[in-house]
C-alpha cells in the first residue's frame, strides 16, 4: 500500500454531515500509518511544517494534503487542497 492509495481509501467513504467534502477525520492509527507510507515514498513530493501538530504533504499531482494531529485528544485530520498553478493564461477577472 502507498501512501496515495491510503489516501484514496480514506475519502471514498462517506464524510461527516457539516464537515468539508475535503476533510476527514482519522484514526490515530491511520495517521501514523500514513506518516510511515509518506516516509517511505520514494517520490516524497514536498513537505513542511503547518500550525502546531500538523503538515503539509505536496506530493506530484493536483492535490495537496494538510495533516493536523489533535494535540488533545484523538480528533486528527486529513484535508485535501487543489493546487492550481499559474498557467500565464491571463486571469479571470
Amino acid at each position: 500500500m502507498t501512501a496515495h492509495d491510503l489516501i484514496e481509501s480514506i475519502f471514498a467513504r462517506p464524510g461527516w454531515r457539516g464537515v468539508s467534502p475535503d476533510k476527514r477525520y482519522i484514526t490515530p492509527d491511520q495517521l501514523g500509518f500514513l506518516e510511515k507510507l509518506i516516509d517511505e515514498d520514494p517520490e516524497r513530493g514536498k513537505m513542511r511544517a503547518g500550525s502546531p501538530g500538523s503538515f503539509v504533504w505536496s506530493p506530484a499531482g493536483a492535490h495537496q494534503y494538510t495533516l493536523t494531529r489533535d494535540l488533545h485528544g484523538t480528533r486528527h485530520t486529513l484535508t485535501r487542497t487543489s493546487r492550481i498553478d499559474a498557467s500565464g493564461m491571463g486571469s479571470l477577472f
